[in-house]
C-alpha cells in the first residue's frame, strides 16, 4: 500500500511541474486526488514565484506587490494550511516510518522548491515587455476574486474537497 501512495505523491509533484505560466485553459482537472491536490497546493508557490521575479525586476514595486500577496495569503490562510496538512498526510501515508517520512517530506519539498525556481527562470526568460506587463497586472489580480483558489480551480477543488 505505501508504494501506491508514493505513486500518488509522485503524481502530485508531476502536476506541480505543470503549474506556472500555463494558461487556465490548458490546466485541466484530472479527477485524481493527488494530481488535483498538487494543482491546488502549487498555486501558492506559483504566485510566490511571480511576486519574487516581479520584485527583482522592479524593486520599487516591492511594497505594493508584497502587500497584495500578503493580503491574498491572509484570505487563503485556512485553505493553505489545510493543503499543507493534506500534502503532508499523503507523504506520511507513503512512508513506512518517521525516518522515511522525514526523508520523503524533505525530498518532495525540495522538488516543490525546484519547481518554483524553474518557474522563476521561465518568467525571467520572457520578453521584457511581457514580463513587465504581467508584473504590472499581478497586484490587481491578487486582489481580485479571480485569484481565489476555489474559483480558479473549481474542478480540482471539488475533487479534493468534494464540493464547489
Amino acid at each position: 500500500m505505501p508504494k501506491r501512495w508514493l505513486v500518488y505523491v509522485s503524481g502530485t509533484l508531476s502536476c506541480l511541474a505543470l503549474l506556472g505560466g500555463i494558461p487556465r485553459a490548458m490546466a485541466q482537472a484530472t479527477g485524481d486526488y493527488a494530481s488535483d491536490l498538487g494543482t491546488l497546493y502549487g498555486e501558492r508557490y506559483s504566485l510566490q514565484a511571480q511576486k519574487d521575479v516581479c520584485i527583482s525586476v522592479q524593486p520599487k514595486t516591492r511594497a505594493a506587490l508584497q502587500k497584495a500577496y500578503d493580503d491574498w495569503r491572509d484570505r487563503h490562510e485556512d485553505l493553505l494550511d489545510d493543503l499543507d496538512d493534506r500534502f503532508a498526510a499523503m507523504i506520511k501515508k507513503a512512508s513506512v516510518d518517521q525516518k522515511d517520512y522525514s526523508r520523503n517530506f524533505g525530498k518532495y519539498q525540495g522538488a516543490v522548491m525546484r519547481q518554483r525556481q524553474e518557474e522563476k527562470d521561465a518568467l525571467r526568460a520572457l520578453p521584457r515587455d511581457e514580463l513587465l506587463r504581467q508584473c504590472k497586472e499581478l497586484p490587481g489580480y491578487l486582489r481580485s476574486p479571480k485569484s481565489n483558489i476555489p474559483a480558479k480551480y473549481p474542478d480540482e477543488f471539488k475533487t479534493v474537497y468534494g464540493k464547489k
